[in-house]
């Protein structure tokens, strides 16, 4: 594992957050959390006082999750899922349990900092972190979807997209497409339109590893076999299938932090 590669994992894995399901699942916990007040913050905190602490754990337990995922996921990549799953909860149970431990301390009025264990909050927070990757894997949110399968690296990578794709199974995704309300999928079996977001659409490829060029555009790492420059100041990105893919202002510093223009950009500015 190199730190470019870590960096790498980070930007995929983050790209995720700001998703619909993410907020959803964000939300429904809150309202749990806040109705219930579990580990005694019914008893006692107030419910304005148990809102906001409640916000405020589940909004860091999200962060450092999707960061110990993407750690794991630079460490691993998608062998040993079992240990894959375990060293991520040890990740989340590792960070989240002093911040959980500092947050209690300052935000109950009658628990103090000192009728808290922290080794007690990790514990907690790390077998939650076991219910909560064991789950995503046993959906499909994680691949392998076994703890007992024998991982397939020369096997072409299937996401949940390509089950909305009528193209062969071992068919390569090389980009997607924004169009109003549809995705137009490029694969290597050639190109499908569906009707779908494009945040969803990334979010199904995993785990193939991409990079969003443009708001309207993501490609896959895999397909990029170099870079174009037009008018001086346009940037594209070439794919291996001969698709040219625009390069905004706004995601040019994503591709330089991943090494894809400062490595490919180069050689068609004469260096």
């Amino acid at each position: 594992m190199n730190w470019t590669d870590l960096r790498q994992h980070f930007v995929d894995t983050f790209s995720l957050l700001f998703t619909s399901v993410t907020f959803y699942v964000w939300a429904a916990t809150l309202v749990f959390a806040v109705v219930a007040g579990p580990f005694g913050s019914y008893d006692t905190m107030s419910w304005p006082v148990r809102t906001v602490y409640w916000a405020m754990v589940i909004t860091a337990a999200i962060v450092v999750g999707f960061a110990a995922r993407a750690a794991m996921r630079a460490l691993l990549a998608g062998r040993y899922p079992a240990l894959f799953d375990l060293g991520a909860s040890f990740l989340v149970g590792l960070v989240l349990g002093p911040v959980i431990w500092l947050l209690r301390g300052w935000m109950d009025p009658v628990l103090g900092p000192e009728d808290l264990s922290v080794l007690r909050i990790e514990l907690n927070c790390f077998l939650i972190a076991c219910g909560v990757f064991v789950v995503r894997r046993q959906i499909g949110a994680e691949a392998p979807t076994s703890y007992w399968a024998e991982p397939e690296p020369e096997a072409p990578a299937q996401t949940r997209l390509h089950r909305r794709l009528s193209c062969p199974p071992d068919a390569e995704i090389h980009r997607l497409s924004a169009n109003n309300h549809y995705v137009e999928v490029a694969t290597s079996a050639g190109v499908e339109t569906l009707r779908l977001r494009l945040a969803d659409a990334i979010e199904e490829m995993e785990p193939v590893a991409g990079i969003c060029t443009h708001r309207s555009h993501w490609v896959a790492f895999s397909a990029i076999s170099g870079t174009e420059r037009e008018s001086g100041s346009k940037l594209f990105v070439v794919l291996k299938n001969g698709d040219r893919v625009p390069v905004s202002r706004k995601y040019r510093p994503n591709l330089e932090d991943a090494g894809l223009i400062d490595s490919l950009d180069a050689v068609f500015q004469g260096r």
